[in-house]
């Protein structure tokens, strides 16, 4: 019952009390009056007054009142003995949860007493600095251990119990009866090593910031009871053990098993074994496990990470239409050598893994040369040759090296070679051809750039008007020196390039073609446009170049000086 209600029942108690007790004075008055009216009659007609006792007679509304009455006493008693329990619960459990609160304020008091004294420690030994960032947060510090027995210790069993609970969980006797809560604290943690600092903060290799390292940081997120301010992460159990926060290392997995981020995944690639941002396959194969996963995703994302690898034990199967691409499911019939594309409707050869050949077989097929198999797989070779494209020996994906090693890692996760197209050795690092090719191949990367500045430069000269062809002139004639084109290699030997040439130490030094303007990366890389230009001629002789032709026809038909011979001496033409 309610306050108001308790307060309504007293009043309305006392409020009839006062009716009863007006009614019965007025009773009292009339009783009176009547016992006065009769003695004076009795002395008016000569008789000596006797004395009257008239009785109360009540009527039966009379006796109603007197009940209501009493039962409305009756429960305003009631109503505040009521009110008066429930005034000592409340008292009660008040003083309960001041009692909670005085104790977990006491519990703050000697966890912090502790704090305080692990860090007087390690500041009077030395050997650890107390504003290192590893010191700054009690769990860091006492270690969970600790602060779970303090937080479970009894209060009210300081200095008086006798009995101890050691760390195997068994009960010792015989403990001094004056020995502190503190003492038998210490007593306890007397086999743990203060290793504070044995393991330092450990730097996220993502994002390079420190954070707090523990078992599962997605459970120690939700849950977290500490002051610090570190994020959570752990170590993977990589070869190198790196470590990562747990933003970061969620954000790299997502990345890679949605990188869309609208919960499709990433059905067009092989996903796992999901590598270590830091570690290469050969030196960690296995990848990041699922428990490890589990400790740093969420269960929505986690159904995605199960969906993703479940995709990826299947094999996988590309439409072959060059304008496609799409990833093609395989009919239930393993037997069925055909399989449609959802995308295009292309009919697919599933072991062939090209567009249906009609009226062969696949071993006829396979027989056939690979420029001779359809008029497309011609035009794909010739453009493959022309654009120093390669296939992947596994899905056949056309792949292009635009920077970097002859390592190349296919979307189907296939390692090889670029430059012969064989398997690559993972432990070896290198290809399976005897003998092996070189890691990086510098002529290959600079073909590479002088192709694709030939390509920007038809580029820019398609948006151009049409001029009129420039004049004939007739050249001199050209000077041979065998079937290969000149290659320049003087430009490296300070004996012969000649540094007083403004021209030629100009080139030198801007690594820009003074022929076409074109900026080039290094020496090697001038070396190379000037050796295999089709853009522009190279005029050059006794170790500089001349930038008209007629100048180079002058140097020619005079008397060598430098040398007593002309060395050296080349003519491209464009």
């Amino acid at each position: 019952m309610s306050s108001p209600d308790v307060l309504s029942e007293l009043l309305v108690a006392q409020l009839l009390e006062e009716d009863m007790r007006t009614f019965a004075d007025a009773r009292e008055a009339e009783r009176l009056q009547m016992t006065q009216v009769l003695a004076d009659s009795s002395r008016a007609s000569g008789r000596i007054p006797k004395k009257f006792n008239i009785k109360d007679t009540m009527s039966d509304g009379d006796v109603a009142l007197q009940l209501m009455a009493e039962e409305a006493r009756l429960s305003g008693d009631a109503a505040l003995a009521q009110a008066l329990q429930h005034s000592v619960d409340s008292s009660v459990t008040a003083g309960q949860q001041e009692a909670q609160r005085l104790a977990a304020a006491e519990k703050k008091l000697m966890l912090d007493a502790e704090f305080a004294r692990r860090l007087q420690e390690a500041d009077e030994s030395g050997d650890i600095d107390p504003d290192a960032p590893n010191m700054q947060s009690a769990e860091s510090v006492l270690g969970q251990a600790a602060i779970e027995r303090i937080f479970a210790g009894d209060l009210n069993d300081k200095g008086k119990s006798k009995v101890q609970w050691n760390r195997n969980g068994k009960r010792s006797q015989n403990l001094d009866e004056t020995d502190s809560f503190w003492k038998r604290v210490k007593a306890e943690d007397e086999d743990v090593k203060f290793d504070a600092d044995s393991r330092p903060t450990p730097t996220c290799g993502i994002c390079m910031e420190t954070f707090k390292a523990t078992h599962s940081p997605i459970a120690a997120a939700q849950s977290a009871n500490s002051s610090s301010k570190l994020p959570f992460g752990l170590y993977l159990p990589c070869p190198k053990s790196h470590p990562y926060c747990a933003g970061c290392l969620q954000s790299y997995i997502m990345t890679k098993l949605d990188p869309e981020g609208d919960g499709s995944g990433n059905p067009s690639m092989v996903v796992f074994p999901l590598r270590c941002p830091e570690c290469s396959l050969s030196e960690w194969a296995d990848g990041i496990p699922d428990d490890v996963a589990a400790r740093v995703l969420s269960e929505k994302n986690m159904t995605t990470w199960h969906h993703q690898k479940l995709l990826d034990s299947l094999p996988r199967h590309y439409c072959p239409n060059p304008r496609c691409s799409a990833l093609v499911q395989l009919h239930d019939d393993p037997d069925e050598p055909q399989a449609q594309c959802p995308a295009c409707s292309t009919l697919m050869c599933v072991p062939c893994r090209v567009v249906w050949h009609q009226d062969l077989s696949c071993e006829e097929y396979q027989a056939l040369p690979l420029d001779e198999r359809s008029p497309e797989d011609q035009q794909a070779l010739q453009l493959m040759k022309a654009q120093n494209w390669r296939r992947c020996p596994k899905c056949a994906f056309i792949v292009e090296l635009s920077v970097g090693c002859n390592h190349i890692t296919c979307r189907c996760r296939t390692e090889f070679c670029f430059k012969c197209g064989s398997l690559w050795d993972k432990k070896g690092q290198k290809c399976t051809r005897n003998p092996s090719c070189e890691l990086w191949d510098e002529e290959m990367l600079l073909e590479e750039r002088e192709r694709r500045r030939e390509r920007e430069a038809q580029g820019r000269q398609a948006f151009r008007l049409p001029q009129a062809p420039p004049p004939y002139v007739a050249h001199a004639p050209v000077v041979q020196f065998g079937a290969r084109a000149p290659t320049f290699d003087w430009m490296h030997d300070p004996d012969i390039l000649s540094t007083r040439h403004w021209f030629t130490s100009q080139m030198i030094q801007d690594l820009i073609c003074k022929y076409c303007d074109v900026r080039l990366n290094s020496l090697a890389d001038l070396q190379y446009h000037l050796s295999h230009t089709r853009r522009h001629a190279v005029f050059a002789c006794c170790g500089r170049f001349f930038k008209a032709e007629a100048d180079f026809d002058r140097h020619v038909v005079a008397e060598p000086r430098r040398f007593g011979l002309h060395l050296h001496q080349a003519r491209r033409n464009a």
